[in-house]
């Protein structure tokens, strides 16, 4: 157990390096080590490491100013951690005479089979995964834990060489590290007595640092002898960190070129003889250091290897180069020592010990997708894996997934590792199982094996187990011989290592069903041991050696992609900010693409809704407006499809009409519709989709006059020839198209009759698809008779009054009219004006139509879902407040235009990103108008012109260029007579809505105005709320 005060101390030490290390990433960085160097058995396995570093570099993840190097030890030689250290130095050497003297080194052993980590030993126990998300969102391994611990330590350091085992963990302060001694430093954490005999220990003199002895896996007898046990019962444990300062490494380097050292090295032309032993760092150049040392004794110590007659040779060397060095100790205290040594230890570090993960604040569930109940989360770490099943909630200690995807029920006994398997299927597990799954050459291999067997350790040591029972108790049950397993093998050879179990496969999933069986061979299905015996077998060995390292790179990078894609989904689905799920898929610019490709074809397979918030996170992720336009395409299809269902006969698509008599056809007659316009009071922008789709909206509106009249005029009259006439007299445009693609093209915003032609086609007078090149006429010949249609407002462009949608509206009403139809119900209106405005791609909600084409102030609401039903409560103010209203509330205009079409586009998208702000702002403008509403019937004008303030200041969180220098000016010189101001609809110009203090001020706000801004448009408009807001009318020819 680790004292709350440690932890504590610790955590904090975490995130100190944690700092340093993200600083050490940025491209001017200073921060970092100069050259880190990372040893690796042989070429195959440098090869690995490699790609693991050109991995991390193409995702932002390696130290900038940091040039990494991979050295292999050369083939078929064991030349120790000692002689893999001297061999590095003498070539840095050989490249740089001055490197050693000049640059900071991160020498990292990382060389081994890791036949005690069987799952490690092909990607090397340096890159064994540890549950800590990187800042790409990839899982971090051991090696990244190195780069978060050390990277601040290079701050003060001089130049030298820092040597690390690249199988511990450790967790401490860096800047409790300066090195400032000269000669050699190791370093050690105090740790409990009983870890001494698994671990390295330093004696020390007295209370200074001098290093007395090095005590190799020490019993507490010879911790007495050398009073290497301290006053609080702790031991100093080599944590595998090592300082050689400059020149210490130099001596080092030219020790390469000292015969007996160089042929351990494999440093000169005797390297190729067979030399019976290595070098060990510790028990061959630290050694002799330790003051207590004695050269017979050093000369003749086998406690890391045979003392060979080259080994002696060699050592004879050392003492006398190195003997007098300086050996001392820096402690770290507190700190975090872990040795990866084992399966087991492994499992118990990374899934099992709860203080360790508290400590270095690791997490249960890494750079995973999995959604457990709640009752089993804890039951499960997940490190890089994709998780769709479920799970048996009852097991005894929790399984580690790590690299796998999992999609069947998955269940085990005890504890698991599962590692590097993909399973379709059940997945079943005895007690205390691991299962490692590798691609070879011609197929796949699952290795499946006892959470706490010991691969080295020959079948007939009593010691060794199979599946977690004695190998001769696994060989009775199976009915097995041993040398079926280990055929031809010398019996100490004949180890789980060398052991052929496992059969070769061509698929995943019969790899899986051959070999899961090993768990309870008596129990198998069967024809199963007939299938187990006619295949190829290998052992952990052979499938080590036989790996093949571009499937499994692959099968990794392709896991990491559909996790980070699954991830985002699942953020999407959960409505969690774009810009938060856009971090999921990573950094690397090809592998984010990779990744959103796979996003967008699993929302092909998704609802409108969750398509339109997963496009448009895309288009966050990627910085591509297309994927905003498709979000935004899905939009319109989602409305105009249920316009269809629920409204078919007024619905877009072929003309509904091949013979004359089918049309109500009266020559020359007229139909006019005239409309109000409307002030958006509160509540504006929730009504618009898909907000008011998946949220519902609440708007405070009213229709008005403007003069004294209704300002919107829409009207419709058949010619005598097949002609099609268009007008816009606000604008002073008539176009006359000759072809049903100029109609068809009713999607360009910029078109000012994209209206009157999207009218035509959703009240079906002309089709909506067709061959492009057809002649209007040759349409309109089958009704025998033109049309002419013509819009006119006197409201300017961009007013912010809602003139399009409630034009729409109009023209719909109008055209109906025109062809002898009564009035449509009000929702159906509604809802065909909100889909033609997707047709137009114009967008808006349904407050326009609502405001404008309903009289009176009224109080809008919504039900999420399609088709939006609305309901519109009129509100009833006292006379007084009635009175009060009308007199106080100006409209201004402020001779500013802003077309609205972008910018729905930039607040909805916001939206549908799910940025926290828009999502706070929309919901706080809902809010407001159901206050104002409450302050009108009050009679509170104050209280409702504070609001209104409010809802301005909204708006400019929500979309800041809905506002300018010269209209904040001009609200500025408004606000000594007003008590609130916004401007109407989006904002960016049009009319400004103002509540005065008092009548008075109205009068005076009106000649202020008038005199401050003359010469200019600005000016206060004539306006009153419209009882009735829409007048209809069928103009006979005589008129």
């Amino acid at each position: 157990m680790i004292a709350d005060a440690h932890v504590a101390f610790l955590q904090q030490a975490h995130r100190n390096n944690w700092e340093q290390y993200l600083a050490s990433l940025q491209p001017a960085s200073s921060v970092g080590w100069d050259l880190c160097i990372l040893t690796a058995n042989n070429e195959r396995q440098a090869d690995m490491y490699r790609r693991q570093l050109d991995w991390r570099a193409s995702a932002g993840l390696m130290p900038a100013r940091t040039r990494f190097m991979v050295m292999a030890d050369p083939p078929g030689r064991r030349i120790g951690s000692g002689g893999a250290t001297i061999r590095a130095l003498r070539a840095l050497t050989e490249a740089d005479a001055h490197a050693l003297a000049e640059k900071r080194v991160l020498l990292i052993h990382s060389g081994g089979e890791s036949k005690r980590l069987p799952h490690c030993s092909i990607v090397g126990k340096l890159f064994a995964r540890v549950p800590r998300t990187l800042p790409s969102e990839r899982a971090s391994t051991v090696f990244d834990e190195f780069l978060v611990s050390l990277s601040g330590l290079t701050r003060e350091l001089p130049a030298g060489v820092l040597v690390v085992s690249g199988d511990v963990l450790l967790v401490f302060d860096h800047l409790q590290l300066a090195f400032a001694r000269g000669g050699v430093i190791g370093v050690a954490a105090a740790a409990p007595a009983e870890m001494a005999s698994q671990h390295g220990v330093y004696a020390i003199d007295g209370h200074g640092h001098q290093v007395r002895a090095y005590l190799h896996k020490p019993q507490p007898e010879e911790l007495a002898r050398w009073q290497a046990l301290r006053a609080d019962g702790t031991v100093l444990v080599d944590t595998g960190l090592v300082w050689l300062d400059a020149p210490t490494a130099c001596r080092l380097a030219a020790l390469g070129q000292e015969e007996p050292v160089a042929a351990l090295c494999a440093l000169s032309p005797l390297a190729g003889h067979d030399s019976l032993g290595g070098l060990n760092l510790y028990g061959d150049i630290l050694l002799p250091l330790a003051g207590s040392t004695r050269l017979e004794t050093y000369l003749q110590d086998h406690s890391d290897g045979p003392a060979t007659p080259q080994v002696r040779a060699a050592r004879e060397v050392l003492w006398g180069q190195l003997r007098g060095t300086q050996f001392t100790v820096d402690l770290l205290q507190p700190a975090v020592f872990a040795h990866v040594g084992t399966t087991h230890e492994y499992w118990q570090l990374m899934a099992f010990d709860a203080n360790l993960a508290r400590t270095c604040g690791w997490a249960r569930h890494v750079a995973s997708s999995w959604r457990p109940p709640a009752a089993a989360a804890d039951q499960l770490v997940a490190i890089n894996s994709l998780i769709q099943t479920s799970q048996r909630p009852d097991a005894t200690r929790p399984a580690l997934v790590i690299d796998s995807c999992l999609n069947g029920p998955l269940s085990w006994n005890g504890a698991a590792l599962i590692h590097g398997v993909e399973a379709e299927g059940p997945l079943s597990l005895g007690t205390d199982v691991v299962v490692d799954q590798v691609p070879v050459q011609d197929g796949f291999v699952s290795r499946v094996f006892g959470l706490d067997d010991d691969p080295k350790l020959p079948w007939t040591d009593s010691r060794a187990r199979f599946m977690g029972k004695p190998w001769t108790e696994w060989l009775a049950a199976a009915q097995m011989l041993p040398r079926a397993l280990w055929p031809g093998l010398p019996e100490e050879e004949c180890t789980l290592w060398n052991a052929r179990l496992y059969p070769l496969a061509e698929t995943r999933a019969e790899s899986l069903e051959l070999s899961l069986p090993l768990q309870d061979p008596q129990s198998a299905g069967a024809g199963w041991r007939a299938r187990w015996e006619s295949r190829r077998r290998l052992s952990l060995a052979e499938s080590f050696a036989e790996a093949n390292i571009d499937r499994l790179l692959l099968a990794m990078a392709a896991l990491e992609d559909r996790i980070a894609a699954q991830r985002f989904l699942v953020a999407i689905e959960a409505e969690k900010p774009a810009a938060e799920a856009s971090a999921l898929l990573g950094e690397e610019t090809e592998g984010r693409g990779r990744r959103c490709r796979l996003v967008a074809e699993r929302l092909e397979q998704g609802g409108p809704l969750l398509q339109i918030r997963g496009y448009q996170a895309l288009a966050v992720a990627l910085a591509d407006s297309a994927w905003e336009s498709r979000a935004f395409s899905v939009l319109s299809r989602l409305i105009a499809t249920e316009g269809q269902v629920h409204n078919p006969a007024q619905a877009p698509g072929p003309i509904l009409h091949s013979k004359r008599e089918l049309l109500p056809v009266i020559p020359g007659q007229r139909a006019r519709v005239r409309a109000a316009a409307r002030i958006d009071l509160g509540g504006g922008w929730t009504d618009t989709p898909p907000y008011s789709i998946e949220r519902g909206g609440a708007v405070l509106n009213a229709a008005i006059e403007l003069g004294g009249a209704l300002p919107i005029t829409v009207e419709a009259r058949w010619l005598n020839e097949p002609r099609l006439i268009l007008e816009s007299d606000d604008i002073s445009a008539t176009v006359e198209p000759s072809r049903l693609g100029e109609v068809l093209d009713y999607s360009n915003p910029s078109d000012p009759f994209a209206l009157h032609k999207a009218a035509l086609v959703m009240k079906a007078i002309l089709p909506g698809e067709g061959d492009p090149t057809t002649p209007i006429a040759d349409i309109l010949r089958r009704v025998g008779y033109g049309l002419r249609l013509r819009t006119d407002t006197t409201i300017p462009r961009g007013s912010g009054l809602g003139t399009s949608s409630i034009m729409a509206g109009a023209a719909l009403a109008c055209l109906d009219q025109l062809l002898g139809r009564g009035p449509a119900p009000e929702a159906q209106w509604f809802g065909d004006i909100l889909c033609l405005e997707q047709m137009m791609t114009t967008g808006g909600g349904w407050q326009d139509q609502v405001g404008g084409l309903v009289g009176g102030l009224k109080f809008t609401t919504s039900e999420p879902g399609l088709p939006q039903r609305l309901h519109i409560d009129a509100i009833r103010l006292p006379a007084e407040t009635w009175a009060a209203l009308q007199r106080r509330l100006l409209l201004v205009y402020t001779g500013q235009q802003r077309m609205a079409k972008n910018l729905l586009r930039l607040v909805m998208g916001r939206w549908m990103a799910r940025e926290p702000e828009m999502i706070r702002a929309l919901e706080g403008i809902g809010q407001l108008a159901l206050t104002m509403r409450q302050a009108l019937e009050r009679g509170d004008m104050e209280r409702f012109g504070g609001l209104l303030a409010e809802h301005w200041e909204l708006n400019k969180r929500m979309d800041p260029r809905c506002t300018n220098p010269f209209i904040d000016r001009l609200i500025a010189f408004m606000q000594p007579y007003s008590l609130g101001c916004k401007l109407a609809g989006a904002g960016g110009g049009g009319f400004a809505i103002v509540v005065t203090r008092t009548p008075d001020d109205a009068e005076r706000l009106a000649a202020a105005i008038a005199l401050e801004y003359r010469g200019t448009p600005v000016r206060v408009w004539p306006f009153a709320i419209a009882a009735h807001a829409v007048a209809r009318e069928i103009i006979p020819l005589a008129g």
